[in-house]
């Protein structure tokens, strides 16, 4: 699995996205409510996760277990930026929906307002855990984008960032980029654009890694990932050993 062999040894078996149980539960910070995964005692490391425009998808949900439940260290934590609103799927799929898709991007996940929402959440955060040394942030498609945009911040007090099948993909973001990085590209991206970053990433000696998954969809780790499909759910599972790995690197 290109030499990503220690999170496989612990990772939990994937379910579908039909029967999986959440592991973890539902708290408020700072007046949002956020999804825990399986927190532990005594937390050294935080992933903040940045879910896609549909929100709690069991298959996101079941990511987020897999982070927390692989690395005992790691609390990680899944804000509810849409106040339980998401993008409807249905609408995204009918002929309305590249309007409402632009509505969307504009107001409910407009990133400045993402970025200031998520810096609020963190401050909470690090009450809550206060034994949590650094924190990470990791974002799907639309979230790939808002981590990227709130971490190349130097001052955004994440130590690490990282995305898979990100939205709006652009090389520019990683110019004189802070903090060591993860970019997991599908099929789907402008291959132009994943190559550019690849080879800024992989030049770095900080950790960071940019990869392109050239047979796996836009959304293969977040809600269009079908884990029913035995070649769906092994890239899934490969994609989330991967982020793992960079963030014990990382973190």
């Amino acid at each position: 699995m290109d030499k990503v062999c220690e999170a496989c040894k612990t990772l939990p078996p994937i379910v579908d996205q039909d029967s999986y149980k959440e592991k973890g539960g539902y708290e408020d910070v700072n007046g949002f409510n956020c999804y825990i995964a399986a927190p532990q005692p005594v937390p050294e490391t935080g992933i903040f996760f940045v879910y896609d425009i549909f929100g709690y998808f069991k298959q996101t949900l079941q990511g987020a277990d897999i982070l927390a439940l692989t690395d005992p260290g790691h609390v990680v934590v899944m804000p509810d930026f849409f106040f339980g609103k998401p993008m409807d799927v249905k609408l995204f799929e009918s002929p309305e929906g590249k309007e409402a898709l632009g509505s969307f991007f504009q107001n409910e996940a407009n990133l400045e307002k993402t970025r200031t929402n998520a810096l609020n959440i963190l401050e909470g955060l690090k009450v809550k855990f206060p034994t949590v040394k650094k924190w990470g942030i990791f974002g799907l498609c639309w979230g790939g984008k808002a981590s990227t945009f709130i971490s190349k911040d130097a001052t955004s007090g994440f130590a690490a960032s990282a995305q898979a099948h990100p939205a709006m993909l652009d090389p520019k973001d990683f110019s004189d980029f802070p903090v060591p990085h993860l970019c997991l590209s599908s099929m789907h991206e402008d291959k132009g654009d994943a190559e550019a970053i690849n080879n800024i990433l992989n030049s770095r000696n900080d950790g960071s890694h940019g990869k392109i998954y050239p047979n796996d969809i836009h959304g293969w780790m977040g809600a269009r990932s079908n884990l029913k499909n035995e070649a769906e759910r092994e890239s899934y599972e490969k994609g989330y050993s991967e982020v793992i790995e960079f963030f014990k690197k990382t973190l």
